[in-house]
């Protein structure tokens, strides 16, 4: 199985932020939400195309590190990649996991809990 974090993220980005490989390699990912990761690369939800190339390399790091022992968890796409369908970027309260990372590493998951620094976000639906 591919790994999203494998590849490197140096294709360029609107001149500034580095678009992730994630681009490339969301056909072949074939893990945990590979079809949720896969529309993420393809399609922007929101209006912010800095956001959603951020969401996209988070996306890809955090399957790469978590994505097995997320689904493990019994984390469901909605908790990873959701996003209010009218306010996607503030409406904090349906926004999934991975929008929540802004460019930050998760460093401890369990069946209710994803820590990330000091900050400890709580599942809804566990």
């Amino acid at each position: 199985m591919a790994h999203p974090a494998e590849l490197p993220f140096d294709l360029p980005f609107d001149g500034e932020m580095p678009m992730p490989a994630a681009l490339a390699l969301a056909p072949s990912y074939d893990g945990p939400f590979a079809a949720e990761f896969a529309k993420l690369t393809r399609e922007n939800p929101t209006i912010d195309p800095r956001r959603w190339e951020q969401a996209k390399k988070d996306a890809a790091e955090f399957l790469a590190d978590w994505g097995e022992q997320a689904a493990e968890l019994g984390w469901t796409a909605k908790e990873l990649f959701g996003l209010h369908p009218v306010a996607p970027l503030t409406r904090y309260d349906q926004m999934g996991l991975v929008w929540l990372l802004n460019g930050k590493e998760v460093d401890e998951i369990t069946d209710r809990t994803a820590k990330i620094g000091a900050t400890t976000f709580y599942r809804t639906t566990a």
